[in-house]
């Protein structure tokens, strides 16, 4: 009975362990840290909050991400705003990014414009311009074409430029506090 016993907690543990780390367990593809921030929109290391690295989710908090006109109605006193910023992407060998979604969230007021561009690994992919009123949340399903990257895995620059405008008398426009990007990989074939 004590053999039993013994056997029993041994394959328990043994089996809980394994599961614990499996659902703690790092995504295979996943956005790394550091990640770089250049632009009138976030001008300095404490304009910008990230979470997420080292996930499949990042999310990044803007503090002064908005436009206005009269431009002193906003924090970054002007009338237009950018925000061009890069994120390594991990992928594995064997693995390929296979869908980014990102959300872009804010408020607009007026006539105004939200302008996006994508980069992965050098390659351009979608050029976005939206003209957003009130509260909004803008979502861009970037597929596998978009970001296909190689079955050699590596590091993968992701670059992001990003600006927003007031493009009337009065109007203003800000990136509100969330900017979420998820990604799905697959297995190469």
């Amino acid at each position: 009975m004590k053999i039993f016993k013994s056997v029993f907690t041994v394959v328990a543990v043994a089996t809980c362990t394994f599961i614990a780390s499996q659902a703690f367990a790092r995504p295979p593809v996943y956005f790394k840290s550091p990640i770089e921030f250049r632009g009138t929109g976030c001008p300095g290391p404490n304009s910008v909050t990230v979470s997420g690295a080292n996930t499949d989710t990042m999310t990044v908090m803007f503090d002064q991400y908005d436009a206005a006109k009269p431009k002193n109605n906003a924090a970054s006193n002007m009338m237009r705003t950018s925000c061009s910023f890069v994120v390594p992407v991990k992928v594995p060998n064997g693995f390929q990014v296979s869908h980014v979604t990102s959300d872009w969230r804010g408020f607009a007021e007026g006539k105004t414009k939200l302008h996006r561009e994508y980069f992965i690994a050098g390659k351009r992919g979608p050029s976005v311009d939206d003209f957003p009123k009130g509260d909004y949340t803008l979502r861009e399903n970037l597929a596998h074409a978009t970001w296909a990257t190689s079955c050699s895995g590596g590091v993968f620059p992701m670059r992001i430029n990003s600006s927003v405008q007031a493009m009337s008398q009065p109007s203003y426009i800000a990136v509100d506090k969330i900017l979420t990007f998820r990604m799905k990989w697959r297995k190469c074939r």
